[in-house]
């Protein structure tokens, strides 16, 4: 007699193992997918915290003396009129 697949049901010596599995696969995927979201570059552009890092990087490179005051000024301007 046929019993599927898994031999009766019973996959990775558990039964419902292949739902088990499967499961626990889209999980590891979506907590993945959520944790890149919220560390990584997608996160600051999806959360619209562009503006801030615009900043925080012109902030920088003018702490490095990158550029003088009048750039950062002028710099800054721009983007504290953008939306």
């Amino acid at each position: 007699m046929f019993h599927g697949w898994n031999g009766g049901g019973y996959a990775l010596g558990f039964p419902w193992g292949g739902f088990t599995m499967g499961f626990l696969f889209i999980a590891l995927i979506v907590l993945v997918i959520v944790t890149v979201a919220r560390t990584g570059r997608i996160g600051r552009l999806v959360s619209g915290n562009s503006k801030e890092r615009g900043l925080e990087i012109l902030t920088e490179r003018f702490a490095r003396g990158e550029i003088d005051a009048e750039t950062f000024r002028s710099m800054k301007h721009e983007l504290d009129a953008k939306p």
